[in-house]
């Protein structure tokens, strides 16, 4: 579920439909946030693929995104950032992502 900053280029590349959650283990909501964020990732059995990014091994792509905050999760479709929410997002909350990227 951890993606390097070139397969996450390749895939936004190619037009897929991500769920980015950009995070550092020194964060503490971000932890807070992992299990949900996973769960909903082993659950998922659409073609929304998710991911986790660690900003501190990949500066220059977070740089590159704007990722001045975390925990963020940035949602890709059709090589586009369509939604970017910053802060801890509940389990709901990421499922209310994937739906809106599947229907959207």
């Amino acid at each position: 579920m951890e993606i390097s900053s070139v397969d996450l280029q390749n895939e936004i590349n190619a037009g897929q439909k991500i769920i980015v959650e950009f995070w550092a283990e020194w964060c503490g909501p971000c932890r807070m946030m992992k299990p949900a964020f996973e769960k909903v990732a082993n659950e998922n059995t659409s073609d929304v693929k998710m991911y986790t990014m660690n900003i501190e091994l990949n500066r220059e792509i977070s740089a590159a995104l704007g990722i001045r905050s975390i925990p963020t999760v940035k949602v890709f479709n059709s090589g586009q950032v369509i939604e970017t929410k910053v802060g801890m997002l509940s389990e709901g909350q990421i499922n209310g992502l994937v739906k809106e990227l599947i229907n959207g």
